[in-house]
């Protein structure tokens, strides 16, 4: 039987997942092509996967006292940060291997955590809930989250998805 944190490993796993069947066919695509939608900049792939990185290496590491990964780009893509001009950014390659380093270390770790861990106090400053479960439990529904954005960008980019 898995424990709870294997599950929550898991499910992470899978959000992952779903997130990269939405990136596998804009591999190749201008990853900062930024779209406009009714006057509003919608957010870029190399936005969402610097993101996504930043904010897995900050929830599911650095939140659960796991291995956290400092990278110096990774300000620039937290909560409410607007990235950087493409001329200023990492290489799409760099924010890739980050993006799917962090995953597999995260996904590592949480799975062996134990119950006090999961227990233990939000060390965030983010009202997502009270306990390192509530904060690995927003970082799944965050994932997911921007894993739609993705998927719009698949449509802005022409790309049929199902």
């Amino acid at each position: 039987m898995p424990t709870e944190a294997q599950v929550l490993s898991h499910v992470m796993d899978r959000a992952r997942e779903w997130t990269r069947y939405y990136l596998s066919p804009l591999k190749g695509a201008d990853p900062h092509r930024q779209f406009v939608c009714d006057g509003k900049p919608l957010n870029t792939v190399f936005w969402l996967v610097a993101h996504l990185a930043t904010s897995e290496n900050g929830l599911l590491l650095a939140a659960t006292k796991g291995p956290f990964e400092k990278f110096w780009w990774a300000k620039h893509f937290t909560l409410g940060a607007p990235g950087l001009p493409p001329e200023e950014c990492p290489t799409f390659a760099e924010v890739w291997e980050t993006f799917n380093a962090v995953h597999l270390n995260a996904v590592a770790h949480v799975a062996q955590l134990d119950d006090a861990a999961l227990n233990a106090p939000n060390p965030t400053k983010l009202s997502i809930g009270d306990t390192v479960r509530d904060v690995i439990t927003h970082a799944i529904r965050h994932e997911s989250g921007h894993s739609g954005q993705l998927a719009w960008l698949c449509k802005m980019y022409g790309i049929k998805m199902i």
